[in-house]
């Protein structure tokens, strides 16, 4: 038997899910604008913004360093060299995009989000998430002081 929703549900839904996709969407477009900084590191400069203060300072990448380099090289359609640059980054491209989709479906369909909502509001959700953003971290600092081709600006 179908679950029928009244039609008020179905415009929150609808609501949600296109608010949703649009902010699953800003930041692939802002990467498809932007051009890849040739150093794995610095292509939010471009945006007006300062250079990583802890990059500076230490001369080691932060937990973010190159986010923003792999989400544009992913948003170029570059995937591999994305996964390279900042694993992290290519993660939250490839999330980004997903939950555009179910998102954008949401918004034509009425379909509720609230089961993924439930899912990524759990802990376990958190702490995999902080593990691949420390995981991807590691890694750049190992690409830093194992070649030094990431992080050179």
């Amino acid at each position: 038997m179908a679950c029928l929703l009244y039609p008020y549900q179905l415009r929150n839904n609808r609501l949600i899910g296109a608010v949703l996709c649009l902010a699953c969407l800003a930041p692939l477009l802002v990467g498809a604008w932007l051009t890849p900084a040739p150093s794995g590191l610095g292509t939010h400069t471009e945006l007006g913004l300062a250079p990583c203060g802890f990059h500076l300072v230490t001369g080691l990448p932060c937990a973010t360093c190159g986010m923003t380099t792999s989400l544009t090289h992913a948003a170029h359609g570059h995937l591999l060299t994305a996964l390279y640059i900042q694993p992290a980054g290519a993660v939250f491209a490839l999330l980004c995009a997903v939950m555009c989709l179910v998102a954008g479906w949401s918004a034509i369909s009425g379909m509720s989000l609230q089961p993924i909502g439930a899912i990524l509001g759990r802990p376990l959700a958190f702490l995999i998430m902080l593990a691949v953003v420390l995981g991807a971290w590691g890694y750049t600092l190992c690409m830093h002081l194992g070649d030094g081709r990431i992080g050179q600006l």
